[in-house]
């Protein structure tokens, strides 16, 4: 492949209509006279962010710095050093080339992984929840709900004879009866759930299968194990329309775009404090109400809300014995 000084100084550039101007391959400027601009170029010097060693060009700076790194390759274009197997993923940041379309909704992305991502997080099941009165579809039982509520409250015709709550349909009652009764059980841990898929959800998180083959991280769940991948290739197909910031997953971006909204739809019902997020809500805020004490302390029995605090009571064993055990 052509280095870029090499595409540099044989003229391989991009050249637009308006007055002759020339796109420069290297910084992007559009400039009159590429001649006297490429010296520029030709005159820096090229430093090593990972031992600051110093190099008259590009070229050999990028065959540098993949020492660093083993088998993995450097982009000729921003130096960045990335597996084979993504490159050509990656290159398409340059490019802005999205061959991936979402046959769902029409929208385009870079890698297949960021569609199936997508996907999943937008779309996964949604021809499954469908409005029985005005056809709309839901990618989650829940939306659904919330959608009835509010739009078809008088077709609701179903009771939950323990909250009182109305259902338009027996199947999303019975759905409803199992998250008070928690019929399933994990064998591993004991913690009971609403919902099958719950519980397959949970067990995933004591045995973590799907693994970083990078860094070796494992996650329970496919689809977190590839939006970690993405920190690897440096792809963020998701942006904040408002700031311009790039997230991994559409799930990061929403969370993201409460801050510019101030929406805090997650209200405790005991003291009324709202949150942007459900996990501070339920995982973090709820238990000073409740009194739980989850995290425990193998060396003293000592319990704690959270697991940061634990974490830090721990740190007190380590520096008063010299080790943990």
């Amino acid at each position: 492949m052509e280095s870029i000084k090499e595409k540099m100084l044989s003229g391989l550039m991009e050249t637009g209509d308006e007055k002759n101007y020339t796109t420069c391959l290297v910084c992007q400027k559009r400039v009159s006279d590429y001649k006297s601009h490429k010296r520029v170029h030709l005159r820096e010097t090229h430093k090593c962010d990972l031992c600051n060693k110093v190099f008259l060009n590009w070229r050999y700076l990028t065959r540098h710095r993949v020492r660093h790194f083993g088998k993995k390759v450097a982009c000729e274009i921003c130096a960045k050093i990335i597996a084979p197997s993504s490159i050509a993923r990656h290159m398409r940041t340059h490019t802005g080339e999205k061959p991936y379309k979402c046959d769902m909704c029409g929208k385009s992305f870079s890698g297949h992984t960021s569609l199936k991502g997508h996907i999943i997080s937008v779309h996964f099941d949604e021809r499954a929840h469908r409005c029985s009165t005005c056809d709309k579809t839901f990618n989650m039982p829940s939306h659904l709900q919330r959608h009835i509520d509010s739009k078809h409250p008088i077709e609701q015709s179903y009771k939950c004879e323990q909250c009182s709550r109305m259902f338009a349909s027996p199947k999303l009652l019975r759905t409803h009866i199992e998250m008070h009764e928690k019929p399933y059980q994990c064998d591993v841990c004991g913690k009971r759930f609403g919902g099958k898929q719950r519980l397959k959800l949970h067990v995933q998180t004591h045995t973590k299968e799907y693994k970083c083959e990078v860094c070796g991280k494992a996650f329970a769940v496919r689809s977190k194990l590839k939006v970690h991948q993405m920190t690897h290739s440096g792809e963020k197909p998701f942006t904040c329309h408002v700031c311009g910031r790039s997230f991994h997953s559409v799930t990061n971006l929403k969370i993201h775009e409460k801050i510019h909204t101030g929406e805090k739809p997650y209200k405790c019902e005991v003291c009324g404090k709202a949150f942007s997020r459900k996990d501070n809500l339920q995982y973090k805020h709820m238990k000073i109400h409740t009194g739980e004490k989850p995290y425990s302390c193998y060396i003293c029995c000592k319990t704690f809300n959270r697991s940061e605090n634990l974490k830090t009571h721990m740190k007190m064993h380590i520096n008063k014995d010299g080790n943990n055990t």
